[in-house]
């Protein structure tokens, strides 16, 4: 048995939080993606998984987390872990998730880190520009 709760406030910066509890298994891993569809179809596409509660998670669990970053990075998105521990933790590094997923210590990390990207976005200069609307290697003084 799985327990998703998600929590949404529309029209923030603030990113979706989706808090599972129990197993991830076949069953459950459907219930996820269900869950992660419809905040996608809400328009959020910057989803935190906060797994503090969740006890085991099995390979259809594994693949659901895989298609849920898919999806969320065709749309420019983002999925973060959150509190991912004990056997859960184990299974992540023995698959290497450790390296696919931002993994965060707390649910607030997560968050705090979605804020940074954003912030860091929106500060890159545009890289088709040189700074003095020339282009690059041609000097109009001669």
């Amino acid at each position: 048995m799985i327990t998703i709760t998600s929590s949404s406030t529309p029209n923030t910066d603030a990113p979706a939080v989706l808090q599972v509890a129990g197993r991830l298994d076949s069953h459950a891993s459907v219930a996820l993606l269900g869950s992660v569809q419809k905040l996608i179809e809400g328009g959020d596409h910057e989803i935190a998984i906060d797994f503090e509660k969740l006890e085991a998670v099995s390979s259809e669990g594994l693949a659901a987390l895989v298609q849920s970053q898919s999806r969320l990075r065709k749309l420019n998105g983002a999925l973060r872990v959150a509190n991912v521990h004990g056997a859960v933790l184990e299974v992540f590094k023995l698959v290497h998730f450790d390296r696919l997923f931002e993994l965060h210590p707390n649910i607030e990390a997560a968050i705090k880190q979605f804020a940074l990207d954003r912030e860091n976005s929106s500060q890159k200069p545009d890289e088709n520009r040189t700074g003095d609307n020339k282009p690059n290697g041609t000097n109009n003084d001669t």
